[in-house]
């Protein structure tokens, strides 16, 4: 089987001293291709840069809304040239965050829309984070974003309400290890509910490990273990939600050819 890890942060410190054995394990467990995540255009270029030439793996570039003081408009050029890499598939993660006191919104979607014009400009979709904020955000993607570019709400917490939103303006949703959490069963009610054609799998590794994991270091091999939650709660062979979430993900990133023929249904039904 075959899984695609769509949202990791490879740069990591946490990853320093076995970065190359974190690949092999991946590898080891059917997760041949990753998407490496950027939250700043320092981790960005890591990303780009660490990617390049290496098999299955891609790059995100883009400003994380809690990195948002630290964009700095000028240096958009930057980012532009590094999505001349076809290597780099995505702007992302890009988004709205108010969940620490004091989160300056203003100045986090002023970043936000060069980000959207950022990714219209190079024709890729967008990696959305958000949190405490979706009402705004997605009166801010209807306003300025082309729902024909794609993208993926990213760590998926939402209901089912922001879930048809947000595939309404033609946003995948990403789950990870917080699906498999004993507190999530509002989560897996709403992932239940949601069409398997419009999930993708997540580490967002180093972070939010799987349950039998939780609290260490979480990494794409472990992408498997959210993929037999989603199956039970669809009630799907393992086999079939890998190879769907395989070829969303494919889709989403215009990674090449879908592999192994699943259908591509991107309504709600």
């Amino acid at each position: 089987m075959e899984y695609v890890d769509t949202h990791v942060h490879l740069d990591d410190a946490r990853y320093d001293a076995d970065r190359e054995a974190v690949l092999e394990r991946a590898r080891a467990e059917g997760v041949g291709t990753l998407v490496s995540i950027g939250t700043s255009l320092e981790d960005s270029r890591w990303a780009a840069e660490f990617v390049r030439g290496r098999e299955g793996l891609h790059a995100a570039v883009g400003v994380h809304p809690e990195l948002a003081s630290g964009y700095d408009p000028a240096r958009r050029g930057e980012f532009e040239a590094l999505l001349r890499d076809p290597k780099v598939v995505a702007v992302g993660e890009v988004g709205l965050d108010a969940h620490r006191p004091g989160a300056d919104l203003e100045l986090q979607e002023r970043v936000l829309r060069d980000m959207l014009a950022l990714a219209r400009g190079a024709g890729r979709p967008l990696v959305v984070h958000v949190r405490e904020a979706v009402g705004r955000l997605l009166e801010v993607l209807r306003e300025d974003w082309d729902p024909a570019l794609g993208g993926v709400f990213h760590c998926f917490s939402g209901d089912l309400a922001t879930a048809r939103a947000a595939m309404d303006l033609n946003f995948d949703l990403a789950v990870g290890g917080v699906l498999t959490f004993k507190n999530a069963g509002a989560l897996r009610e709403v992932v239940a509910g949601v069409p398997l054609e419009r999930l993708v799998l997540e580490t967002d590794g180093p972070w939010l490990a799987p349950q039998e994991r939780r609290g260490g270091r979480n990494e794409p091999a472990y992408v498997p273990s959210v993929a037999r939650c989603l199956a039970g709660i669809k009630g799907l062979p393992l086999e079939r939600v890998a190879e769907q979430t395989t070829a969303n993900a494919r889709r989403l990133f215009r990674l090449g050819a879908v592999q192994g023929g699943a259908e591509q249904t991107r309504g709600w039904a």
